[in-house]
């Protein structure tokens, strides 16, 4: 399993991740964000203080290494994790 969390040191905007998605889908297109609405959340910061306590040496995985590796995941699976 792949669990989706960044350290708290490395927090990225929702435009980052959207952009990284797009990135790992190979999307050839123009993402475009709509100004006109709310922003909405900017960010959601995470506290990790439970996990360095049980894992005090993890080591996070880049949020763009992590998104690639879910999105070769969800493509090699598509037929059975969409069903």
């Amino acid at each position: 399993p792949i669990t989706l969390s960044v350290d708290e040191a490395a927090e990225v905007p929702i435009k980052t991740v959207a952009l990284a998605v797009a990135k790992a889908m190979d999307f050839q297109g123009e993402v475009i964000f709509d100004t006109e609405k709310a922003d909405g959340q900017f960010k959601k910061t995470a506290c990790n203080k439970k996990l360095r306590g049980h894992l005090p040496d993890y080591k996070f995985t880049s949020i763009e290494d992590g998104i690639q590796k879910s999105v070769d995941w969800f493509v090699a699976n598509y037929e059975t994790c969409r069903k």
